[in-house]
Protein backbone atom coordinates (compact mmCIF):
# COMPACT_ATOMS: atom_id res chain seq x y z
CA UNK A 1 0.00 0.00 0.00
CA UNK A 2 3.09 2.20 0.72
CA UNK A 3 3.96 1.96 -2.73
CA UNK A 4 0.72 2.68 -4.09
CA UNK A 5 0.98 5.85 -1.79
CA UNK A 6 4.58 6.77 -2.73
CA UNK A 7 4.00 6.13 -6.39
CA UNK A 8 0.85 8.72 -6.07
CA UNK A 9 2.41 11.02 -4.19
CA UNK A 10 5.73 11.09 -7.18
CA UNK A 11 2.85 11.17 -10.21
CA UNK A 12 1.15 14.02 -8.22
CA UNK A 13 4.76 15.87 -7.49
CA UNK A 14 5.28 14.97 -11.31
CA UNK A 15 2.63 16.60 -13.08
CA UNK A 16 2.45 19.15 -10.68
CA UNK A 17 5.64 20.21 -11.36
CA UNK A 18 5.20 19.62 -14.99
CA UNK A 19 2.11 22.04 -14.83
CA UNK A 20 4.28 24.30 -13.03
CA UNK A 21 6.83 23.80 -16.20
CA UNK A 22 4.35 24.34 -18.70
CA UNK A 23 2.61 27.15 -17.34
CA UNK A 24 6.20 29.40 -16.81
CA UNK A 25 6.75 28.05 -20.39
CA UNK A 26 3.49 29.63 -21.29
CA UNK A 27 4.01 32.58 -19.59
CA UNK A 28 7.61 33.00 -21.14
CA UNK A 29 6.12 32.61 -24.43
CA UNK A 30 3.75 34.80 -23.98
CA UNK A 31 6.11 37.45 -22.00
CA UNK A 32 8.61 37.39 -25.15
CA UNK A 33 5.98 38.90 -27.58
CA UNK A 34 5.16 42.58 -28.18
CA UNK A 35 4.93 45.19 -25.20
CA UNK A 36 1.28 45.36 -26.37
CA UNK A 37 0.35 42.09 -26.41
CA UNK A 38 2.41 41.32 -23.24
CA UNK A 39 0.31 43.98 -21.31
CA UNK A 40 -2.82 42.26 -23.02
CA UNK A 41 -1.29 38.94 -21.43
CA UNK A 42 -0.60 40.24 -17.89
CA UNK A 43 -4.26 42.27 -17.83
CA UNK A 44 -5.32 38.70 -19.16
CA UNK A 45 -3.96 36.15 -16.31
CA UNK A 46 -4.56 39.01 -13.50
CA UNK A 47 -7.02 38.49 -10.86
CA UNK A 48 -10.22 40.57 -10.36
CA UNK A 49 -10.32 42.15 -6.67
CA UNK A 50 -13.40 44.66 -6.53
CA UNK A 51 -12.64 47.67 -9.02
CA UNK A 52 -8.64 46.43 -9.30
CA UNK A 53 -6.54 43.93 -11.06
CA UNK A 54 -4.41 41.65 -8.40
CA UNK A 55 -1.06 41.27 -10.91
CA UNK A 56 1.89 38.92 -10.30
CA UNK A 57 5.10 39.94 -8.87
CA UNK A 58 6.77 38.12 -11.49
CA UNK A 59 4.98 39.54 -14.45
CA UNK A 60 5.25 43.30 -13.30
CA UNK A 61 9.34 42.47 -13.38
CA UNK A 62 9.39 40.92 -16.33
CA UNK A 63 7.53 43.60 -17.97
CA UNK A 64 9.52 46.19 -16.33
CA UNK A 65 12.57 44.58 -17.42
CA UNK A 66 11.11 44.28 -21.16
CA UNK A 67 9.99 47.85 -21.43
CA UNK A 68 13.33 49.40 -20.48
CA UNK A 69 14.89 46.71 -22.85
CA UNK A 70 12.57 47.88 -25.46
CA UNK A 71 13.16 51.74 -24.15
CA UNK A 72 16.45 50.97 -23.99
CA UNK A 73 16.72 50.35 -28.03
CA UNK A 74 14.46 52.82 -28.95
CA UNK A 75 16.96 55.15 -27.28
CA UNK A 76 19.98 53.48 -29.38
CA UNK A 77 18.33 53.51 -32.02
CA UNK A 78 17.45 57.01 -31.94
CA UNK A 79 21.37 57.64 -31.55
CA UNK A 80 22.18 55.65 -34.33
CA UNK A 81 19.35 57.82 -36.23
CA UNK A 82 21.11 61.10 -35.05
CA UNK A 83 23.99 60.06 -35.80
CA UNK A 84 22.82 58.91 -39.53
CA UNK A 85 20.77 62.33 -39.93
CA UNK A 86 23.62 64.37 -38.82
CA UNK A 87 25.73 61.77 -41.48
CA UNK A 88 23.46 62.75 -44.25
CA UNK A 89 23.09 66.57 -43.08
CA UNK A 90 26.63 66.61 -43.77
CA UNK A 91 26.70 64.78 -46.85
CA UNK A 92 23.67 67.13 -48.30
CA UNK A 93 25.28 70.09 -47.34
CA UNK A 94 28.79 69.25 -49.29
CA UNK A 95 26.37 68.15 -52.08
CA UNK A 96 24.73 71.29 -52.16
CA UNK A 97 28.05 73.21 -52.21
CA UNK A 98 29.41 71.13 -54.57
CA UNK A 99 26.11 71.64 -56.96
CA UNK A 100 27.12 75.93 -56.50
CA UNK A 101 30.75 74.92 -57.66
CA UNK A 102 29.48 73.22 -60.45
CA UNK A 103 26.78 75.75 -61.12
CA UNK A 104 29.24 78.47 -60.77
CA UNK A 105 31.99 76.87 -63.02
CA UNK A 106 28.97 76.13 -66.27
CA UNK A 107 28.11 79.58 -65.42
CA UNK A 108 31.53 80.45 -66.23
CA UNK A 109 32.02 77.71 -68.89
CA UNK A 110 28.46 78.80 -70.80
CA UNK A 111 29.86 83.09 -70.51
CA UNK A 112 33.25 81.70 -71.93
CA UNK A 113 31.14 79.46 -74.45
CA UNK A 114 29.04 82.32 -75.47
CA UNK A 115 31.43 84.92 -75.46
CA UNK A 116 35.23 85.88 -76.69
CA UNK A 117 37.69 88.07 -76.28
CA UNK A 118 38.42 90.89 -78.22
CA UNK A 119 40.91 93.59 -77.39
CA UNK A 120 40.79 92.24 -74.01
CA UNK A 121 37.24 92.78 -73.41
CA UNK A 122 34.73 89.74 -73.50
CA UNK A 123 31.82 90.25 -76.20
CA UNK A 124 29.31 87.84 -77.16
CA UNK A 125 29.66 85.65 -80.34
CA UNK A 126 27.06 87.77 -81.67
CA UNK A 127 28.76 91.39 -81.58
CA UNK A 128 31.86 89.51 -82.25
CA UNK A 129 30.70 88.41 -85.53
CA UNK A 130 29.21 91.56 -86.37
CA UNK A 131 32.23 93.68 -85.77
CA UNK A 132 34.39 90.67 -87.85
CA UNK A 133 32.08 91.04 -90.63
CA UNK A 134 32.29 94.70 -90.51
CA UNK A 135 36.35 94.68 -90.58
CA UNK A 136 36.03 92.75 -93.43
CA UNK A 137 33.17 94.73 -95.21
CA UNK A 138 35.34 97.60 -94.11
CA UNK A 139 38.58 96.35 -95.80
CA UNK A 140 36.97 94.49 -98.65
CA UNK A 141 35.74 98.46 -99.89
CA UNK A 142 39.23 99.73 -98.69
CA UNK A 143 40.63 97.49 -100.97
CA UNK A 144 37.78 98.66 -104.27
CA UNK A 145 38.56 101.68 -103.46
CA UNK A 146 42.80 101.02 -104.38
CA UNK A 147 41.58 99.06 -106.94
CA UNK A 148 39.54 101.57 -108.61
CA UNK A 149 42.45 104.09 -107.69
CA UNK A 150 45.11 102.18 -109.22
CA UNK A 151 42.88 101.50 -112.20
CA UNK A 152 42.10 105.77 -112.40
CA UNK A 153 46.05 105.67 -111.89
CA UNK A 154 47.06 103.38 -114.46
CA UNK A 155 44.34 105.21 -116.88
CA UNK A 156 45.92 108.49 -115.89
CA UNK A 157 49.87 107.20 -116.49
CA UNK A 158 48.14 105.67 -119.81
CA UNK A 159 47.56 108.83 -120.93
CA UNK A 160 50.54 110.78 -119.69
CA UNK A 161 52.39 108.52 -121.96
CA UNK A 162 50.55 109.29 -124.99
CA UNK A 163 50.87 112.82 -124.42
CA UNK A 164 54.49 112.44 -123.38
CA UNK A 165 54.46 110.73 -126.68
CA UNK A 166 52.65 112.96 -128.19
CA UNK A 167 54.70 115.87 -126.86
CA UNK A 168 57.98 114.16 -127.68
CA UNK A 169 56.62 113.61 -131.46
CA UNK A 170 55.85 117.70 -131.65
CA UNK A 171 59.39 118.49 -129.92
CA UNK A 172 61.51 116.28 -132.35
CA UNK A 173 58.92 117.86 -135.29
CA UNK A 174 59.52 121.53 -133.61
CA UNK A 175 63.28 120.74 -133.50
CA UNK A 176 63.44 119.34 -137.01
CA UNK A 177 61.55 121.91 -138.20
CA UNK A 178 63.64 125.17 -136.44
CA UNK A 179 67.18 123.24 -137.70
CA UNK A 180 65.60 123.61 -141.01
CA UNK A 181 64.79 126.94 -140.00
CA UNK A 182 67.98 127.82 -138.88
CA UNK A 183 69.64 126.39 -141.97
CA UNK A 184 67.21 128.08 -143.47
CA UNK A 185 67.66 131.33 -142.38
CA UNK A 186 71.35 130.48 -142.25
CA UNK A 187 71.72 130.12 -146.00
CA UNK A 188 69.65 133.56 -146.10
CA UNK A 189 72.17 135.05 -144.01
CA UNK A 190 75.59 133.42 -145.91
CA UNK A 191 73.41 134.82 -149.37
CA UNK A 192 72.89 138.25 -148.11
CA UNK A 193 76.91 138.44 -146.75
CA UNK A 194 78.10 137.26 -150.09
CA UNK A 195 75.95 139.56 -151.49
CA UNK A 196 77.29 141.80 -149.05
CA UNK A 197 80.66 141.36 -150.02
CA UNK A 198 80.03 141.64 -153.80
CA UNK A 199 78.45 144.88 -153.46
CA UNK A 200 81.21 146.01 -151.67
CA UNK A 201 83.86 145.16 -154.32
Amino acid sequence: MKKYIYSFVFLFFTSFLLAQDSIQNESKASMNGTLDKQFDYVTQKSNNFQEYKVVKKDFLTILKRNSLDSVNRFKEELANLKIEYASHTSTINQLKNDLQKTQADLDKLTIAQDNVSFLGTPISKTNYNMIMWGIVSLLMLVVLVFLFQLNGAKSAAKDAKNNLDKLEENFEDYKRKALEKEQKLGRQLQDEINKHKKNTK
